[in-house]
């Protein structure tokens, strides 16, 4: 025997002694009935049932179809002996993960041929981040000589010339080509295959390959942001994927979020899209009970570290099969599961902090604010009452302390009084592992996040246990559980003024101190009376308490080769006590001597789906995909509330101590939906595709006649680098696929008991009950209907650069709307399905592998996304409807704003001008200028959505050091700013605190400036009327987060008996650039700045341990 066949054969037994022991433990069993079957496709059998990959050189594999094998819950080993007895070839198992099959000719031949002269070849064959491959075929091409990778990736060969060419492959990977002269060690490195190709879509309903997929859908793995710092794993996806549009009117701890996907859908009825975990539909939205404007996500309950990967689906091609419930979208989470191997277990700590991510509506500091004020009444006696200089300086002398004195205490920075740096810590623990009968992952997660004030913040304890139980060849069981508790303390917001924000932006000012001399609370306020917003926070509380149980069961049942029937019955349940409490010493408490109310919200959801599946080839170039499915989604909510006052003690805030009954209420609601559901995706020779859908839904929110709605969807797509004719160009333009879907789903009324004629009980009849209609019938009530084509390319380039770009349109018809009715039934309109409102956009993706080197790789993502949003009908009548500070207009979008148009201030008397914008004859507005603010019309203008929204992503890894952070965008949209209202007074309201910038308002003739002269009851104030002044660009740019890693070298951690140890920096919101920087440009909410807590910025800093 040469050296060359010694060398092979040692090669191997060093291998499978190796690795022995692992194999021992975990020895995979199949079963195959296979008839007349090739050696590929008996490779493919053993591959869905093991975690094994065959690794080969195509030259030996023929494509006879003489095999026939029926063997049950046998070894692969049995296996392969029977199909290879009749054919000359031979196998090892390398690994876990690994067999090689190689031609025993060939090492015969090697064994008999004589010696020669020899060089030996050696090296390391590693992975595109620098971990070694086991198993990896290393050939010398041109003589069938070769070796596999050992457990080190390390390989050893022999030949007799001075140069040869290496044919180094592995499943997963690019083949590669390496040269090799000399004695000079080889490290090669192997680049994974495309990952657009290699990528796969979680549909609930099935899972694709993303080059199979002809629908549109962005997939978000979260282990590219698992050290990102997010209670919510809707922090995760802003700039993560096209099309998504994140916004919350608070940004407390636990806050709820509203996401839309490809705009606004409904203007009644639901624009958030549905929620699937782990296949089941699941509840969503703001589930707190105290009606707070920060509201409780119940999203929050769930630990994004049990995250695997996220799934937004944005057509109908797919979501069309959820039906009635995914009219906006579907986000679809799945959570981590058992893989085969020996147990894992990881721990993740972390801590940090938070705070403003801008500078926060700066105010004038109490000199600046005593210095304005001095002049605006001398200005005012100058101007209104033609007063001498000396008669109006006596003037502000004798009044500039009524709004502007200075304290005991100096001046009071309020910000310092009630607002601090946030905190938050986190501890996670989860095992995982299995074998080919029963795989688990399991979890335990503690939170507690404070947030930038008292009395906000949250605190969280969840668990999960996911398993599945293979209990024989043919049938599975699993279960997902998870359990979650949640306490949530959160403060009021809005124009409240005890409110933090509110209160120190306008109420509140400097000249107030906090204390008064003799240490008691100061109660009398310039602006706030006796309302003290520290001596709210002290004492009074509002909070939230959640418990969360959403457990899953499943069954499935293999009838013959992939025929199944898969059972899920889902029981989420989840109860809310919410408890606000006003004490005795504040002066939200004071007049009624304590108040206490308390609401309690129980909701549950019971969701059984049955689906019966199919899938087969014919022919082999014919595959065929198959499912039929029944569902029922049984909803039950109960809530009840009560408040007493007048308490003996403040000490004790229980309800039961309240001497006096304040109020009691209640309701309970309860709804059913029954769905039948089809679908057929087919495609020829991986080239071809096309797919269906249909799906009905009989809902108990309509009535009778209406209870039935039909929804279906219908897709192709076309694989042209499959084509003969595209093989030229396959060196550079390695993948193009077209595809398009069109679909209809639907909305439904967001009323449970919409349809019915309804009584209200009410004790305004001699002090008994009488009865009050409530809701008058409305038995025409239907399903709102949205149409969605979709039209997409996706490209290849090089292997390198993943290219998607997508045209879209989505058309909502049935639109609910208020239609106008006679008066004379009692109610001035009630809801129709009669409007119509339109998004149209464009959606671009772009993923490049920069750079991919052995110590070195950088990947980019960009993407952008358009969209264009215009209401086509309203209710039939009507061409426009108003609405505060916007107009709902036929031709516009749905948020476009309606304001006085604002000229500028007059540089000669700096009073602010507005143009009239009366319209000629023909229609066309006039643009006089005029002072008088009463002489202007409103008319309608920008729009609050962006034009383009989008994110770039970077992933860099420098040996064991890692990079990765994520920019967000937006452009095009405007936000109207509500807090000018309260804040541009101009000197009409002299006790409230001064915005920054009026620093630079007009101070003498010839000034140019856009703020007018800051006086003492100015004819106009600007805070009476809604101008296009306060209407500022949201254009902004945002680091949304950035994480530096260090990952312990093994030769470090294999010492302390770990397998993995990872410290971390991560920070959210650390840089903003916005258009108009005076405000947060996320602090958004429905086209409005918000009045409560902005985003925040926050820093972490962690730890991930693997045993």
């Amino acid at each position: 025997m040469d050296k060359n066949m010694k060398h092979f054969i040692v090669l191997l037994l060093m291998a499978v002694f190796c690795c022995g022991n692992v194999f021992a433990q975990h020895k995979q069993t199949v079963t195959v009935k296979v008839e007349k079957a090739n050696l590929k496709q008996l490779f493919a059998v053993i591959e869905n049932q093991t975690t094994y990959h065959f690794s080969y050189r195509d030259e030996i594999i023929d494509n006879r179809k003489d095999i026939t094998v029926n063997m049950t819950k046998v070894s692969v080993e049995k296996v392969l002996d029977k199909a290879l007895q009749k054919r000359s070839l031979a196998y090892r198992v390398v690994s876990e993960k690994s067999i090689v099959v190689y031609d025993k000719e060939t090492v015969t031949k090697m064994s008999n041929s004589k010696p020669a002269l020899e060089r030996k070849i050696f090296g390391r064959v590693l992975d595109n981040m620098g971990e070694p491959v086991i198993g990896a075929s290393v050939m010398i091409k041109g003589t069938g000589s070769g070796s596999v990778t050992d457990i080190n990736g390390s390989f050893n060969l022999l030949t007799d010339k001075k140069r040869v060419t290496l044919a180094v492959s592995y499943i997963g990977f690019e083949s590669q080509d390496v040269v090799s002269e000399g004695t000079k060690e080889l490290n090669i490195m192997l680049k994974p295959k495309d990952q657009l190709l290699e990528e796969v879509v979680v549909t609930g309903y099935g899972t694709y390959k993303k080059s199979a997929y002809a629908g549109s859908a962005s997939t978000i793995k979260t282990s590219q942001l698992k050290d990102v710092p997010a209670v919510s794993f809707s922090g995760l996806l802003q700039g993560a994927a096209p099309g998504i549009q994140i916004s919350s009117s608070s940004g407390q701890p636990g806050s709820a979020t509203s996401i839309n996907i490809r705009g606004m859908g409904s203007f009644n009825a639901s624009n958030s899209p549905l929620y699937v975990i782990d296949g089941v539909p699941t509840m969503s939205g703001n589930v707190s009970t105290l009606d707070t404007d920060a509201g409780l996500d119940i999203m929050s309950t769930i630990n994004t570290s049990d995250i695997e990967n996220i799934t937004v689906i944005k057509d109908a091609a797919a979501a069309s099969l959820y039906g009635s419930r995914a009219a906006n979208g579907v986000i679809l989470i799945t959570t981590k599961k058992g893989k085969v191997g020996k147990p894992s277990v990881a721990f993740k700590s972390d801590w940090g902090f938070s705070d403003f991510a801008m500078d926060y509506r700066p105010i004038m500091s109490g000199e600046q604010r005593r210095e304005y004020i001095y002049n605006g009444l001398k200005a005012g006696q100058i101007i209104n009452n033609e007063a001498t200089e000396e008669e109006a300086i006596k003037y502000a002398d004798e009044n500039i302390d009524k709004y502007a004195p200075i304290p005991w205490c100096g001046y009071v920075d309020w910000d310092d009084i009630l607002f601090k740096k946030g905190n938050h810590q986190n501890y996670e623990a989860s095992v995982s592992g299995g074998t080919e009968r029963f795989k688990y992952y399991s979890s335990l997660a503690y939170l507690n996040q404070e947030g930038i004030t008292a009395n906000s913040g949250i605190e969280r304890i969840s668990g999960r246990v996911n398993a599945e139980y293979k209990a024989s060849n043919r049938f599975t069981l699993g279960a997902n559980m998870l359990f979650s508790k949640v306490n949530q303390d959160v403060y009021g917001e809005g124009t409240s003024y005890t409110s933090p924000f509110y209160s120190s932006r306008n109420c509140v000012v400097p000249s107030d101190p906090v204390y008064n001399e003799d240490g008691t609370w100061n109660r009398e306020f310039i602006r706030n009376d006796d309302r003290n917003p520290l001596l709210s926070q002290t004492y009074d509380s509002r909070r939230e308490y959640i418990t969360r149980y959403f457990n899953t069961i499943y069954g499935e049942y293999e009838f013959i080769p992939n025929l199944k029937l898969k059972s899920t019955l889902s029981y989420d349940y989840n109860i809310n006590k919410g408890e606000s409490w006003n004490d005795p010493r504040t002066s939200n408490g004071e007049d009624v001597n304590g108040e206490m109310y308390k609401n309690i919200y129980e909701r549950s959801k019971l969701v059984w789906a049955n689906q019966l599946s199919y899938v087969t080839t014919i022919a082999d170039d014919h595959h065929l995909d198959l499912l039929v499915g029944y569902e029922v989604d049984d909803q039950y909510r109960d809530y009840v509330s009560g408040d007493r006052m007048n308490f003996a003690t403040y000490n004790k805030p229980s309800l039961s101590n309240g001497a006096t009954l304040g109020d009691a209420g209640g309701s309970s609601t309860r709804t059913r939906m029954l769905s039948y559901l089809t679908r057929v995706n087919y495609n020829y020779l991986n080239r071809y595709y096309v797919g269906g859908s249909f799906r009905t839904d009989g809902s108990s929110r309509l009535a009778s006649g209406n209870r039935w709605g039909k929804f279906w969807s219908l897709s192709a797509a076309w694989r042209m680098t499959e084509e003969n004719f595209m093989k030229p160009l396959n060196n550079w333009l390695t993948d193009l696929k077209l595809r398009a879907s069109y679909g209809v789903n639907g909305t439904l009324p967001s009323d449970y008991y919409g349809y019915f004629g309804l009584l209200g009980v009410s004790s305004s009849y001699i002090g008994d009950p009488a009865y009050t209609l409530s809701q008058i019938a409305n038995d025409k009530l239907s399903w709102e209907t949205n149409h969605n084509l979709n039209l997409g390319v996706d490209f290849s380039l090089w292997n390198r650069i993943n290219v998607t770009v997508e045209y879209y349109t989505r058309r909502t018809k049935n639109l609910l709307m208020d239609y106008p009715i006679s008066m004379t039934t009692g109610f001035g309109s009630y809801l129709l399905n009669i409007g119509e409102v339109k998004n149209q956009g464009v959606e671009l993706e772009i993923t490049s592998r920069n750079i991919e080197t052995k110590d070195f790789s950088w990947t980019t993502m960009f993407n952008l996304s358009h969209n264009k949003n215009k209401i086509v009908t309203l209710d039939g009548n009507q061409t426009e409807i108003i609405s505060g500070s916007q107009i709902h207009q036929v031709g516009s979008s749905y948020r476009t704003f309606y304001l006085i148009e604002f000229a500028g201030i007059n540089p000669d008397n700096g009073r602010p001008q507005f143009y009239t914008n009366t319209k000629d004859e023909n229609g066309n507005l006039i643009k006089e200028i005029t002072e008088n603010a009463d002489e202007a019309n409103r008319i309608a203008t920008k729009h609050a959505e962006p034009n383009f929204t989008g994110g770039l992503v970077n992933s860099l890894r420098y040996k064991w050091f890692d990079l990765n952070f994520t920019f967000s965008y937006q452009f095009g949209g405007y936000s109207y700013d509500n807090w000018a209202q309260k804040t541009e007074h101009g000197g009409n309201d002299l006790e409230a605190n001064i915005p920054a910038y009026y620093a630079n308002s007009w101070k003498k003739p010839g000034d140019i400036t856009n703020y007018e002269l800051f006086i003492e009851e100015p004819d106009y104030p600007m805070s009476s009327y809604s101008t296009t002044r306060r209407l500022h660009s949201s254009d902004f740019i945002r680091l949304k987060n950035i994480t530096l890693g260090f990952t312990l070298p093994k030769a470090w951690t294999s010492r302390l008996g770990l397998d993995n140890v990872r410290l971390y920096a991560a920070g959210n919101n650390l840089w903003t650039w916005a258009s108009y920087d005076q405000y947060d440009p996320e602090a958004v909410s429905a086209g409005s700045a918000i009045w409560g807590t902005p985003p925040l910025k926050t820093m972490t800093f962690g730890i991930n341990i693997n045993f």
